[in-house]
């Protein structure tokens, strides 16, 4: 019996990271079928997108011995809203309905995963990513004519073949008008490796940053180093200016946030909008266009757009706002969803060690930066791994909370027989634990 259950547990945990890596791989995967010759259309990425995140709500609700009914809760009320509204605009959104589903599949199911086995697969992510990212910005005719990256999103997203200015098989946003922040002047393009477009790319970094910061003891001085070097190598191949404004940001508040309380992260989201609006009101931000202060203009203004429909999120017209991040989701979502979903995130313990307070403040922080300006943090190629972090620390805070001689450890079925044993990866092996 002990050895069939330990063999469930590692097939689960197995099961657990290929989701995890398949939310990275599957876009490549489909635009590499597409230019061998394959048909691809938007549906057949929106299926696909949508058995990984049902795989993942699969995996994360089947935990037997403490099912987390919290998340099941908020999975069916997501349910419930998204019929209602739908309902009511007799029009089923099913992708809208897939962007906020992602977020407690992935928080169950990195509830799940070991240390190990969340380790490895960052670390492998994230050297196939570089890998990919130096091939890219060292050959990008090579890598264009191996994805056709223009024509993938022509056939699946309803871009046009004039919407890619720059010509060549890239991304729109390879070249900006004015030119790279980083290494301006060298002729790079901005890269996307895996994720086909720079903007994810940056995301990703984001992420990467912020899990580093949250695994850090359990890291060797090797793994550190290497997750360190490997994301601002990314920061410069994506030349991505939010993602390397966040990373200074977080690098200057993360160190402080480890001695805030976790829930004072609730306060980010209202205290970012009543910034924005208070910049606006005394004429801080007259720019428009391209820039950040731009970007952000353009935001409090699409704030000022969004009328009763919008709020309950019954409007029939269901597109713009989609460089106004947070306008969009509400559009997208109702008012209930993204104020519910903030508190739900915000308000539910991580435990007040280390890690769980990085990992609230950090990605919480990233969330509230970034939503105003960009709607492509919702995106399941780099959302769904955040949120598998911060369900590995939700998950890490439940064994630990639970009482004596209940099995705290053996609550998902999944962990090995001590609380929360540190993990040092490095040369000498994959993984080692130590009691």
């Amino acid at each position: 019996m002990a050895e069939q259950a330990e063999q469930g547990s590692v097939n689960i945990q197995a099961a657990c990271a290929i989701l995890l890596a398949a939310t990275v791989l599957f876009n490549p995967a489909l635009a590499l079928a597409g230019a061998i010759g394959l048909p691809l259309s938007a549906s057949l990425v929106a299926s696909t997108q949508a058995l990984i995140v049902a795989g993942a709500l699969i995996l994360g609700m089947a935990q037997p011995k403490a099912p987390p009914y919290g998340w099941i809760a908020a999975v069916l009320g997501l349910l419930a809203i998204s019929a209602l509204t739908g309902a009511v605009r007799s029009q089923f959104d099913a992708k809208s309905l897939g962007d906020v589903l992602l977020v407690p599949a992935f928080i169950m199911l990195g509830a799940r995963l070991t240390p190990r086995r969340l380790i490895v697969t960052l670390v492998m992510l994230q050297a196939l990513v570089l890998i990919v990212g130096i091939w890219e910005v060292a050959d990008p005719e090579g890598f264009g004519a191996t994805f056709k990256i223009a024509e993938y999103y022509v056939r699946t997203r309803g871009f046009s073949e004039a919407d890619f200015w720059a010509g060549g098989d890239l991304f729109i946003s390879s070249e900006r008008p004015q030119g790279r922040l980083l290494l301006a002047g060298s002729g790079l393009h901005r890269g996307s490796s895996l994720f086909l477009e720079p903007v994810s790319l940056g995301n990703w970094s984001v992420v990467v940053a912020i899990a580093t910061a949250v695994l850090w003891s359990r890291l060797s001085v090797l793994l550190r180093t290497g997750l360190i070097v490997s994301t601002l190598m990314l920061l410069i191949i994506c030349d991505g200016r939010l993602s390397l404004s966040v990373c200074l940001m977080l690098l200057a508040f993360l160190p402080i946030a480890r001695h805030l309380p976790e829930r004072f992260s609730v306060l980010y989201l209202p205290g970012c909008i009543l910034a924005l609006v208070l910049a606006a009101r005394f004429g801080l931000l007259i720019d428009t266009g391209d820039t950040f202060a731009g970007r952000l203009r353009y935001a409090v203004d699409a704030f000022g757009r969004l009328n009763i429909d919008h709020l309950l999120g019954i409007s029939s017209k269901r597109v713009g706002m989609e460089d106004a991040g947070l306008a969009y989701f509400v559009v997208r979502q109702s008012i209930f969803v993204a104020v519910g979903l903030w508190l739900l995130l915000t308000l539910t313990s991580l435990g007040d060690d280390r890690a769980g307070r990085i990992c609230k403040h950090g990605f919480m922080l990233f969330v509230v930066l970034c939503l105003p300006i960009s709607n492509a943090l919702l995106s399941i190629k780099t959302a769904a791994f955040m949120w598998a972090v911060y369900g590995f620390c939700y998950g890490q805070a439940r064994r630990r909370a639970a009482p004596a001689g209940l099995g705290a450890p053996a609550s998902t079925g999944d962990d090995p027989p001590t609380l929360d044993p540190p993990i040092i990866i490095g040369a000498r092996g994959w993984a080692s634990g130590h009691g």
